[in-house]
């Protein structure tokens, strides 16, 4: 019995992609301009409105783009960078926000990592 529920599941699976779904590597020109443009929003400290896990998506997109133009992969490794800064000054403001500093701060002294 177990057999069929895993082949049904990897027919449902297969079968529930769209064409929309596949994921294709960027363009160096899709690269290079994705880059400017986030790089200067998070220099310029533009993505208040930007979601946190969109910041995820161009760390992701900015990864990919080390492989794709990996002459530039300086430019793409900052941009990356500059958006890990982002979400972590944002984690940051959220624990202290909500008092949780200390309680994190004793945590971490206590081991709990």
């Amino acid at each position: 019995m177990k057999p069929i529920l895993v082949a049904a599941a990897i027919l449902f699976s297969s079968t529930s992609l769209t064409p929309q779904e596949v994921e294709h590597a960027p363009t160096v020109a899709q690269c290079q301009a994705d880059q400017k443009l986030w790089l200067a929003e998070l220099e310029d400290n533009r993505v208040r409105d930007v979601k946190f896990f969109t910041l995820a998506d161009w760390k992701i997109e900015m990864r990919k783009c080390e492989n794709v133009d990996p002459e530039n992969r300086h430019k793409y490794e900052t941009t990356e960078s500059e958006a890990l800064a982002a979400q972590a000054s944002r984690q940051s403001d959220f624990i202290e926000r909500h008092g949780l500093y200390h309680k994190f701060i004793a945590e971490d002294e206590a081991g709990k990592r």
